[in-house]
This record gives C-alpha cells, sequence and structure tokens, in this order.
C-alpha cells in the first residue's frame, strides 16, 4: 500500500524515471562489453558501486520532487528533475562513448566517429585555450 502511493507521487516523474533506468542499462552494457573485449573481465565491485550510484540518483531526484510537491511547487520540482536527468545523462553519454571506443577497433570508421563525439562531449577542445591550461595546472598543483 505505500509502495503503491509512493508509486502515485512519483508519477509525474515517471517518464524520466524510465529514460534513466534505459540509459543507465545502457552505460552498464557499454562498460560491460568494453571490460570483456579489453580482457578486464568481470568486477563485482564495479557493478556494485554502478548500481549504489544509480540508487542515489534515483533517491535524489525522487527526493527533490517530493520536497516540490509538498512545497506546492511541482512543476519547479519537475524543472529540477528534468536538469538532473540532462545532467545524467550527458555524464554517463560521455561514459558511454568512451566505453564504444575502448570496444572498436582502432582506425575503423565508426572508431573515428565515436572518437569525435566523444572528444567534443568531453569537452576536449577547450582544452586548448591557454587559459584553460594553466587552470588545470594549477587544479593539479593545489591537489597535489
Amino acid at each position: 500500500m505505500v509502495v503503491g502511493a509512493l508509486f502515485t507521487l512519483l508519477s509525474p516523474i515517471q517518464n524520466f524515471m524510465y529514460a534513466m533506468v534505459l540509459l543507465f542499462g545502457i552505460n552498464f552494457l557499454f562498460g560491460l562489453v568494453a571490460a570483456v573485449v579489453n580482457k578486464e573481465g568481470w568486477s563485482t565491485k564495479k557493478a556494485l558501486w554502478f548500481f549504489a550510484y544509480c540508487a542515489i540518483f534515483f533517491v535524489t531526484a525522487a527526493a527533490f520532487f517530493i520536497i516540490g510537491h509538498f512545497m506546492d511547487e511541482e512543476a519547479q520540482a519537475i524543472a529540477v528533475v528534468k536538469i538532473l536527468c540532462y545532467v545524467a545523462i550527458y555524464i554517463f553519454g560521455t561514459n558511454i562513448c568512451r566505453n564504444w571506443l575502448n570496444i572498436l577497433p582502432d582506425g575503423s570508421a565508426w572508431h573515428r566517429m565515436v572518437d569525435l563525439i566523444y572528444y567534443v562531449l568531453s569537452v576536449k577542445f577547450i582544452e586548448r585555450f591557454n587559459i584553460v591550461k594553466r587552470w588545470q595546472e594549477e587544479r593539479k598543483k593545489d591537489e597535489d
């Protein structure tokens, strides 16, 4: 009964959650295939951390929506969940492209295409600007 009530409460963000399940599933699949292709094998620890991060995402998204709902700001709560989903799409999409690169044979047309997509998504082209390079170097020095 409580679970049904919770799902009913979360029904306005149901499609976002389905989309994130699909995204996380694709990410898991590409990571698994990349590990097999690169002869890393199965890592239970990596898989458990992945599922823990997924759970954190879903609990965070649900919490944002529920809090917004009870503050009578449901439209804004949906907007926050939507932004959170877009951030996840960017981060996990970049990771999917990185794993996809590790699966594809070097020099193939698909490898070059995915490499370009990964280059753009990971904002590697920004590193060509001197100010960004200096910022990264200073940040690395601060971490050491």
